[in-house]
């Protein structure tokens, strides 16, 4: 058995060369068919880029960015970037240009590993980028002629591969990841070696996987929440199968037959809708089977078996996971709470469907279920290692090694969120069960109070109107105000699918398609289906149907596919003043 005693990222690649011969180790596609890496290939694409880095005269403690989608290029950039002592800062594909700016400047970064060309004509003039594809312009540098130049150094053992690797303390700065959470300006978390390396040793104690399995991967990298799980994949020799793009999941899924998977809960919010949505278009008796097979699904208890489970299983349910390939075996969501009836739902189909919880100043994962503890609707428990309670308040407090060093350029910040006694302050409402499973109740910020003073968690009454296929994103508005309203994200998959269907042309727009009679009623009883189940102050009143689809790129979503509040209620100030 692999020795897993490894304390640095740097020492964390030697154990993956020295423990793993994975011939399809990382896989990407080229022109529609994976490519594959072996471990041999990578560890000596790390090794050239590493020494070809050192030499242009990147120091210890240097900030570098990866302005990158996710690829192998991206995880040999990171590793070759660690294995001389620098700082990786890793940069979302889709972010602002507001964004960009504010976080190459706060990082005072000077080098970017880049393979877009978003990159304003005012930040070109302090950057050397290092064009990772053919088809960037402005470039200084390109990687191909980097990797040339340090198989040249390598091959003159211009330095010492060992000394480099130990050069690198626990206590170092591994990387600077902004998170926008849903509020303002970018905080730089500052993790260390002992930060990251700290999530691997627990995660290695709750799943375990080898170089048999398969990984889809389509979380961003830059997101610590899919770092921290690849950084684990690696450490397993696992083999990892990059999507290249958001729409090619399905396809994918049953190409690859993946037998784990990191998802938000927003895709499996978009399945489920899906899945919902052919069932309604089935007739006869396969609809009467489905549906009742679905709505079992939805209300079944965990682990019971009725009379006709087996059937629904063998008629329906094993249809539902072969949709995801047929071989899950894992399936992990993180980033914001599952809706539990979904969650419900995804496990009695028979999915290993696992929520965990966590945060970026976290290194991300505070606890999570796993195949021998789960509690559906619960983050699970504890990781091993961390220490967790609750305030006065109910707000979740966690404590450990996977604590962030701290915000960049932000020490007051620093000081609030973290107490003198270590203690991280989540900003997230939770219980603890008797057994120690953490459920995530809301965050603080999202506890809102009327006018009238009563106070409604939005969050699930969010979830709960964006399970209508016909509601992409949901925002509730009830801060300060006498009763609550919500603006409504049209779902652009279902005006497509409608116009396809009914053979119509390019006039036909997403406003024709949700002014029309039908659409409206739906939607008008959806609602009514939702405020039935709520407090009477919590009810939706009034509600205005937007048709922009909301993205990342204008800072209206999270990486994670959560809304930004502020950017909304900004952007949208006149239709939320028109509903009082």
């Amino acid at each position: 058995m692999q020795n897993y005693d490894f304390k640095t990222y740097t020492q964390l690649f030697k154990h993956i060369l020295n423990n793993h011969t994975n011939d399809t180790f990382l896989n990407e596609l080229v022109d529609q068919k994976y490519q594959h890496i072996n471990v041999t290939e990578f560890g000596d694409r790390v090794k050239y880029l590493a020494y070809a880095l050192k030499n242009t005269g990147i120091k210890p403690n240097d900030n570098i960015a990866i302005y990158m989608s996710s690829s192998p290029n991206w995880l040999i950039v990171d590793f070759a970037i660690q294995l001389i002592g620098a700082i990786s800062v890793p940069i979302f594909a889709n972010i602002s240009s507001k964004n960009l700016s504010y976080e190459i400047n706060d990082s005072n970064i000077h080098y970017i590993f880049c393979d877009n060309n978003d990159l304003s004509a005012q930040l070109l003039e302090n950057l050397t980028i290092i064009a990772t594809k053919d088809s960037i312009k402005n470039s200084n540098i390109s990687l191909d002629s980097l990797y040339k130049i340090g198989k040249d150094l390598f091959s003159n053992n211009i330095y010492d591969l060992n000394e480099l690797i130990n050069q690198v303390k626990e206590e170092d700065t591994f990387s600077i990841i902004y998170t926008s959470g849903s509020t303002g300006v970018p905080k730089g978390v500052e993790l260390t070696h002992l930060n990251i390396i700290s999530q691997l040793h627990c995660i290695n104690e709750e799943y375990h996987l080898n170089s048999k399995d398969r990984a889809l991967s389509l979380l961003p990298l830059a997101h610590i929440f899919e770092r921290a799980v690849m950084s684990y994949y690696l450490s397993q020799g696992v083999s990892v199968y990059f999507v290249d793009e958001l729409p090619n999941v399905a396809a994918l899924m049953k190409e690859v037959k993946p037998t784990m998977m990191t998802v938000v809960p927003r895709l499996l919010e978009k399945i489920f809708n899906k899945i919902k949505t052919k069932i309604s278009e089935k007739e006869g008796v396969s609809k009467f089977i489905a549906g009742a097979a679905f709505k079992r699904a939805l209300k079944k208890e965990e682990n019971t078996l009725g009379l006709l489970d087996p059937i629904y299983d063998k008629l329906v349910y094993s249809k539902f996971r072969e949709s995801f390939g047929g071989e899950l075996n894992i399936l992990v969501t993180g980033g914001a709470s599952l809706n539990k009836e979904i969650y419900n739902f995804f496990v009695n189909i028979g999915l290993n469907l696992y929520q965990g919880y966590g945060l970026t100043e976290f290194s991300p994962v505070i606890c999570a279920n796993n195949p021998r503890q789960h509690k559906v609707g619960t983050s699970g428990l504890a990781f091993k290692d961390v220490e967790i309670k609750l305030t006065a308040q109910n707000e979740l407090l966690a404590r450990g090694k996977s604590v962030m060093k701290g915000y960049k350029n932000q020490p007051e910040l620093s000081n609030q969120t973290i107490d003198q006694e270590g203690w991280l302050h989540t900003g997230d409402l939770a219980s603890i069960d008797k057994d120690g499973f953490v459920t995530i109740h809301s965050r603080i910020k999202e506890l809102f109070k009327t006018s009238t003073g009563e106070y409604v968690s939005i969050v699930p009454i969010e979830q709960e109107l964006s399970k209508s296929r016909f509601i992409d994103f949901a925002a509730v508005i009830a801060n300060d105000k006498q009763y609550v309203t919500a603006l409504l994200f049209v779902d652009n998959e279902t005006y497509k699918q409608y116009k396809e269907k009914n053979h119509l042309d390019d006039f036909f727009s997403v406003d024709d398609f949700y002014n029309l009679n039908q659409v409206q009623k739906k939607i008008k009883k959806h609602i009514s289906a939702v405020n039935k189940d709520l407090n009477k102050w919590e009810k939706i009143i009034h509600y205005k149907i937007i048709t922009q689809t909301l993205n990342i790129e204008n800072g209206e979503l999270t990486p994670s596919m959560k809304i930004c509040r502020n950017v909304i209620e900004e952007k949208y100030e006149e239709k939320i003043n028109s509903m009082y």
